[in-house]
């Protein structure tokens, strides 16, 4: 019998790990994979047939002349022209058909996948569906030491495409949760024979069940995956009750067949929301610092350095100066407000 399991998740977000996983314990992922390199030297898994079929629908489908980064199929509009998708039936069609034919337990890995679950789900009513989801910070973080494309120079879209991806897959799961398993990578680099009993007991898959702790270790790197810790201002800024990340993480942890688990911290301090651009520029040029540094570069570091500095001293003034203190304590006061509001009306 053939059946269909596809790995998806937000880039950067442990698909690739998850992607090996399923190799080891019998998944047929393709023959054209795309190739390892300096930003994933374990491999990416990805079949370039789907990978580059996905890519260019969704670029396609994105808004004409919309700023953000067509290549994920997110653009700042966050409209993506699903008609479109039509067009790209009979290709996604045969190379369905020329997985299909193989047998048994197949499938692909790409994140893209993540904009695209409705269209696969009319040609494939029968896959099951593996959702990995990571800390929004760590993705951040991830991507800006890519210093790539547009991120290094625009780092807020990086955590916007996290919740776009995100909440397409909570949409997703909400609506066919027999098919799909969602787990979050931290959970998962703690547990991970726990995937292997989701896959058996949940999507009813016939996996092999040789994935011992062990044979974990040859797969999985830990120098590789980097954990931002709690108290780093990124971390806090992105847990700010006033943007959305939090309460989707928070979604997603409620859904989650794994999750993370992850405690808030409190915002006793409430830092400005006015700061948080000026902080993801710093990360995005601590990101520059790393790899320069790697790179033997003296002048280069030097030069990203002193916008550091920079950068690091604005925000700080900001962070003491009698006007934001002001600002956040009205902030607050206004929250306290708009809650007592919603209380009395829930009683009412």
């Amino acid at each position: 019998m053939s059946l269909p399991l596809i790995v998806t998740g937000m880039h950067r977000s442990g698909t690739s790990l998850i992607a090996s996983l399923m190799k080891v314990i019998g998944v047929e992922l393709g023959d054209r994979l795309y190739q390892a390199d300096c930003f994933n030297v374990k491999g990416y898994f990805e079949d370039l047939d789907f990978l580059e079929f996905q890519r260019s629908l969704l670029q396609e489908s994105c808004p004409p002349g919309d700023p953000g980064w067509p290549d994920w199929g997110w653009t700042e509009q966050e409209s993506l022209n699903v008609d479109h998708f039509q067009t790209g039936l009979a290709t996604a069609q045969g190379l369905i058909d020329s997985r299909k034919a193989q047998g048994g337990l197949w499938g692909w890995k790409d994140p893209r996948t993540s904009l695209m679950l409705d269209f696969w789900q009319e040609l494939l009513p029968e896959a099951r569906y593996l959702f990995v989801y990571r800390l929004p910070w760590d993705v951040v973080d991830s991507i800006l030491r890519l210093n790539s494309g547009i991120f290094s120079q625009r780092p807020d879209y990086a955590i916007r495409s996290w919740a776009y991806y995100n909440r397409h897959i909570l949409d997703f799961y909400r609506r066919y949760p027999d098919r799909c398993l969602l787990v979050n990578i931290n959970a998962l680099l703690s547990q991970p024979t726990q995937l292997v009993k989701l896959l058996e007991t949940k999507l009813n898959l016939a996996v092999k069940s040789e994935l011992d702790d062990r044979a974990f270790q040859t797969i999985y790197d830990p120098n590789l995956f980097q954990q931002l810790p709690i108290d780093r201002p990124l971390v806090r800024f992105l847990q700010h009750p006033e943007l959305p990340y939090l309460s989707i993480l928070e979604e997603l942890d409620w859904t989650a067949d794994l999750p993370s688990h992850f405690t808030p911290q409190p915002h006793s301090d409430s830092l400005p929301l006015e700061i948080y651009p000026l902080w993801l520029h710093h990360e995005a040029v601590q990101a520059k610092i790393q790899l320069e540094t790697l790179g033997n570069s003296a002048a280069g570091v030097g030069e990203i350095q002193a916008e550091c500095d920079r950068l690091r001293t604005h925000i700080a003034w900001m962070e003491t100066s009698k006007f934001w203190k002001l600002k956040v304590k009205w902030s607050e006061l206004k929250g306290a407000v708009a809650r007592s509001i919603n209380l009395k009306s829930s009683q009412l």
